[in-house]
């Protein structure tokens, strides 16, 4: 081995500089020196390792060989800028080719483009509750789907916004709009009508028959009523033709979920009356019998007329009053006890006094005292059983009913007529101006109101 000159470096010559004159030639021009892999350096291979008399040529060591072929890749088909590939400094493993570099490029296309085919007809197919098209239980038309161009990326499942319905707001009444009864004459059919006071519009009517409107009842949040019709009890929708819900009833009354009717039925059992409460489902008029109550018979007699209308007035024989925890009080004239009623089990208890009726907040009361039978007096008292307000006024006072703001009432004054009759009408008496009670009705033959979408709170 030669001694490298002063200044160069022992490295291996590369095809743009000649080789040291003194190196010998190459065996062959396709096989490159291989690189000294011993870690050794050429200092350490001249420090005398080699004995001195050793004949260079006898035991030099013939380089490896290659095997035959290229060595070498361009980088570009310009390969004058650009350096070749050198094994001794590149290493043995060859740059690949243009063409074996895009193979990658063109598999990860080929799996993209599948992915992208897998989605659109996942989407196509996959049907609105996320199971297959033909698995769903309940199959539904859908709108056709339509796909005007192919996505760039990756698609994104996108919810569609299905339209959904608006409820219908409440309906909203006028600050003195009623149901109330009523007759034209002191011979004429008692008729159902609705109003509003604090207007000048005329009544209109809600039910009218020849046989007459024995009673009726009206649901907590306004919009539909029911009414007894000779002993038959016919749903009230405004605008809607009538229609039957059950026959041979003697009282009714809605629940406080203004979805229900409850329905009193008394009949003779010999000795004895069976009186039965149904409920029955105003949409659909569907019947439950929801429990019976016997006792014995007891023949009955009309009070004078006065105190007679002011009876049938509160309810007549039979009176159902909804009470704010979901149960039903039953008052029967000739039953021996009150009844406390559970619609959900039937359960029937009995109680000892009828329910009081408190201001929709739940707040005052009124109590009423006759005196002499032609005189009332209304005390409007707090929780506390202490009088706020009070007032007296001609006549019996019957069917008291509540105001939804608890600062008015409305109630049915009775007197005595000259010729031997009787006159009511409708009286409101605002709580909070402290006057007088004021008439609503002037013509002798108005009755039993009930404020529209206000909700009595009787209490046990």
């Amino acid at each position: 081995m030669t001694e490298p000159r002063d200044g160069d470096d022992p490295q291996w010559p590369s095809d743009e500089e000649p080789r040291h004159e003194d190196a010998p030639p190459p065996p062959d021009e396709s096989n490159w020196p291989e690189r000294d892999l011993t870690g050794e350096s050429a200092d350490s291979a001249d420090s005398g390792e080699a004995d001195a008399g050793t004949d260079p040529e006898e035991d030099a060591v013939p380089p490896p060989s290659t095997e035959a072929g290229e060595s070498w890749t361009n980088f570009s088909s310009d390969s004058g800028d650009r350096r070749s590939w050198d094994v001794r400094q590149d290493g043995d493993r060859r740059r690949p080719t243009t063409a074996e570099q895009a193979v990658p490029w063109l598999i990860g296309l080929i799996l993209a483009l599948t992915g992208m085919v897998i989605v659109l007809l996942a989407l196509i197919f996959v049907g609105p509750d996320g199971t297959g098209v033909g698995q769903s239980p309940t199959p539904t038309v859908e709108p056709s789907v339509s796909i005007s161009t192919l996505p760039t990326a990756s698609p994104t499942a996108v919810p569609t916004e299905l339209p959904t319905a608006t409820p219908t707001p409440p309906p909203t009444y006028g600050a003195l709009e009623m149901v109330y009864l009523n007759r034209a004459t002191a011979a004429a059919p008692v008729s159902l009508l609705r109003r509003d006071f604090s207007t000048a519009a005329d009544p209109t009517t809600v039910a009218q028959a020849a046989q007459g409107v024995t009673a009726y009842t009206w649901a907590p949040d306004g919009r539909n009523g029911a009414a007894i019709i000779a002993g038959n009890v016919v749903a009230l929708t405004p605008g809607e033709d009538s229609r039957p819900l059950a026959d041979s009833v003697n009282a009714i009354a809605f629940g406080i979920d203004s979805a229900t009717v409850y329905a009193m039925r008394v009949v003779r059992n010999g000795a004895n009356d069976d009186a039965s409460l149904l409920g029955i489902d105003f949409a659909s008029g569907d019947t439950e019998a929801i429990a019976t109550i016997t006792f014995p018979h007891v023949a009955t007699f009309p009070d004078p007329a006065l105190r007679e209308s002011q009876f049938v007035d509160d309810g007549g024989l039979v009176r159902i009053y909804p009470t704010l925890d979901g149960k039903l009080i039953v008052w029967i004239l000739a039953a021996p006890a009150i009844y406390r009623i559970d619609p959900a089990d039937g359960a029937v208890t009995e109680v000892v006094r009828r329910p009081i009726l408190w201001s929709p907040d739940e707040q005052y009361h009124l109590d009423l005292a006759e005196t002499s039978g032609t005189v009332t007096t209304l005390a409007l008292r707090n929780r506390a059983g202490s009088t706020i307000a009070a007032v007296e006024v001609s006549g019996l006072v019957s069917h008291v009913r509540w105001a939804g703001s608890s600062n008015e009432v409305v109630f049915t004054l009775g007197r005595s007529s000259p010729g031997g009759g009787v006159r009511q009408d409708l009286y409101v008496w605002d709580l909070v101006q402290g006057k007088a009670p004021s008439p609503l009705t002037s013509n002798g033959a108005a009755f039993g109101a009930e404020w529209l979408g206000v909700r009595q709170v009787w209490l046990p």
